[in-house]
C-alpha cells in the first residue's frame, strides 16, 4: 500500500511541475498601441517574438507567472534581473520587456 501511495504521489508531482498554462491568446493591436507609447517603431512581429521567448525561455524554469499580477516595476526588475541567466540578447530583453509590459498594461483588472 506504501508503494502505491509513494506512486500515486510522484505522479502527481511529476504532473504538477510539467503541466505549463501559458499566455496563448496572440498580442493585438491593443498590445501594440500600447507598446508603441513607449517604443514607437514596435510591430506586432515584436511582441509575438516577445510572447514566444516569454513562453518558450521563461517558462522553462519558471511557472507560467500571471502576468498582470505583478506591476510594471516588478517586472522591470524581473526581467533585468533574470536576462543574463536566461541568456537573453539586449534585443530578445526588449521584445520581451514590450511583450510583458504591454499585456499586463491591456490585461490588468481595473484599479478599484
Amino acid at each position: 500500500m506504501k508503494h502505491v501511495l509513494l506512486f500515486v504521489s510522484l505522479i502527481v508531482l511529476v504532473q504538477c511541475k510539467t503541466t505549463k498554462s501559458v499566455v496563448t491568446t496572440e498580442p493585438s493591436e491593443k498590445e501594440l498601441t500600447v507598446a508603441q507609447k513607449t517604443w514607437p517603431s514596435t510591430t506586432l512581429d515584436e511582441l509575438k517574438e516577445g510572447q514566444a521567448i516569454y513562453k518558450n525561455q521563461c517558462t522553462e524554469c519558471h511557472k507560467n507567472f500571471t502576468i498582470t499580477k505583478f506591476s510594471e516595476k516588478k517586472w522591470k526588475h524581473e526581467i533585468d534581473d533574470m536576462s543574463p541567466k536566461a541568456k537573453l540578447t539586449d534585443i530578445q530583453k526588449e521584445k520581451l520587456s514590450k511583450f510583458i509590459l504591454s499585456y499586463r498594461e491591456v490585461n490588468a483588472p481595473a484599479a478599484k
